[in-house]
């Protein structure tokens, strides 16, 4: 079984929020990397202004040529160390070992990193490496002697922890600016679901599509003839019998209605506001009756619609229907089998199978019409034959075969036994049934329903082929919120039993493994009250 299908509303806020956290994301994403990248830039080109502020001071020169370059080197670096800010001044010789080191301990030994190889020979950078201290960006600098020879490398050092401090902040900072975005975003995306929403009249998609295919399937399957016009007065809609009684082709949609039917009264509609019902005019030779109203959308005048139909066909068809509305309300519950048979018959002509629709259209008359005739005529009760032929619909959709018994019949009810309690047990019974067997093999898919206007008293029997109820599950099968169907409220049977009781009635049960029969006995009978 498949979920259910999200909402627009909740579609939209889904794929607005997606598009936000996807743009802040990539947003930050960038920012923060460009931002690393400047913070790194920047510190680099400071480690390197510095090394070659250093490499330049007549100081530095001087005491790279002393006898101990160490000892002269070392309280100046440390000045110009500690007035930078940087984590480390180291001078090395040209065959890179260090003259000074804020660890005492490295001085003497070779400079680690091995980024120092270009400034080696006499290049000005900046780089970040690993040295012994740890991670750092390092700029570097030659030094020259008076006659421009390089004597010694000036390396400047940033400790990158600090940098690293830096970014985390500015990422808490991107971070809570997006977070802040995507709430606003959310809020956006709120506003603007429920707005599409208000739009469309709060319908989903599917519901829009839906309305779109039943208008059309109304318009092109009504008997009445309909077309309608805009605020322009020109024709905005106009169904297939409209045009066969006006004479007029596809063509005519978009075109002034006065252009095409003179003797409209739309427009006058259309400027009226005032609806005008079961008017005679004559179009084409024919006396036709017109229904014209106008379209209102929020309270304004927005077009004007006509409905109209040929007089002469309109008494035949009352005279077609003397006599059938007995039948309506029990007609109504199987309206769910003949709209899946309208389908069949729609796409067998569709398919250009016009002699398998006549076939299926004579099958289908003729055997609705065998099976409304047994109902109605052995139970007079109307709201209880419609009951059985809605059953009768259902159990076909399923693949069962419900069997009304022909020797069945129903007068009148008890007097404490009504039509809504008749039909509750009833049904509650017949649907347990079909829903027994409809699992099981075509063979056992059958029940079977005999209702009996017996002297002074009903009798109702239910049986069905099914594999019956287990032993340990009949002395609970009465009780209320009782189920063995998932979901199912376990109210069915116990509903049952509440009405049958309240009409001082019986109920019998018989289960095996061949099936389970059900038989309802209620007091009165014929000569009870009308049903």
């Amino acid at each position: 079984m498949r979920g259910k299908a999200l909402s627009l509303r909740t579609l939209i806020i889904i794929l607005v929020t997606a598009v936000v956290v996807s743009s802040l994301a990539l947003v930050a994403f960038l920012t923060a990397q460009v931002m690393e990248r400047n913070m790194k830039d920047q510190i680099g080109q400071n480690a390197l202004s510095v090394a070659r502020l250093v490499a330049s001071l007549p100081e530095i020169r001087a005491a790279c040529q002393a006898p101990d370059p160490a000892a002269a080197l070392g309280p100046l670096v440390d000045k110009v160390r500690e007035r930078s800010g940087a984590g480390f001044v180291v001078v090395m010789n040209m065959n890179g070992i260090r003259y000074t080191h804020p660890n005492p301990d490295l001085v003497g030994r070779r400079f680690t990193g091995g980024d120092e190889g270009p400034a080696l020979r006499g290049a000005e950078y900046y780089s970040a490496a690993v040295g012994v201290s740890g991670p750092s960006i390092r700029g570097f600098a030659p030094v020259y002697d008076a006659g421009g020879r390089q004597i010694a490398v000036v390396a400047v050092g940033i400790f990158q922890s600090g940098l690293y401090r830096a970014l985390r902040e500015l990422r808490w900072a991107v971070l809570s600016t997006a977070v802040w975005g995507l709430v606003v975003g959310l809020i956006g995306a709120v506003l603007l679901a429920a707005r599409i929403k208000r739009a469309i009249f709060n319908l989903e998609p599917l519901e829009i599509a839906t309305l779109q295919q039943e208008q059309q399937a109304m318009l092109y399957s009504l008997r009445e003839g309909i077309i309608a016009i805009g605020s322009d007065q020109r024709i905005a809609l106009i169904n297939e019998e409209a045009r066969r009684i006006m004479g007029l082709g596809p063509e005519c949609v978009g075109r002034p209605i006065e252009e095409q039917v003179p003797s409209t009264r739309l427009p006058e509609v259309l400027a009226s506001g005032r609806p005008e019902y079961d008017q005679e005019q004559l179009i084409n030779g024919r006396a036709i009756l017109t229904n014209r109203v106008p379209v209102v959308v929020n309270g304004r005048v927005v077009g004007a619609l006509a409905t109209f139909r040929d007089r002469t066909e309109i008494q035949g068809l009352m005279e077609e229907l003397t006599g059938v509305k007995q039948l309506v309300t029990a007609l109504r519950a199987q309206s769910h089998e003949f709209m899946n048979k309208l389908h069949t018959i729609l796409g067998l002509i569709q398919l250009g199978e016009y002699e398998e629709a006549a076939r299926f259209i004579n099958q289908t008359s003729h055997q609705q019409q065998r099976l409304v005739s047994l109902v109605v005529r052995r139970i007079k009760n109307p709201a209880v034959a419609g009951l059985l032929l809605g059953k009768i619909a259902e159990a076909r959709e399923r693949q069962v075969k419900l069997v009304i018994r022909p020797d069945s019949h129903l007068e009148e009810l008890p007097p404490l036994f009504d039509t809504y309690q008749m039909v509750a047990v009833l049904g509650n019974l017949v649907q347990n049934a079909i829903e027994a067997v409809e699992q099981l093999p075509p063979a056992r898919r059958e029940v079977a329903v005999s209702v009996y206007s017996r002297p002074h008293r009903l009798e109702l029997f239910v049986h069905d082929r099914g594999p019956g109820i287990p032993p340990e599950l009949r002395a609970h099968i009465f009780t209320p919120n009782f189920s063995t169907k998932e979901g199912a409220r376990g109210l069915g049977l116990h509903l049952v039993k509440e009405h049958v009781n309240a009409a001082g009635g019986r109920i019998q049960l018989r289960t095996s493994r061949r099936g389970t029969s059900f038989r309802i006995t209620i007091p009165g009978g014929e000569g009870g009250q009308a049903a």
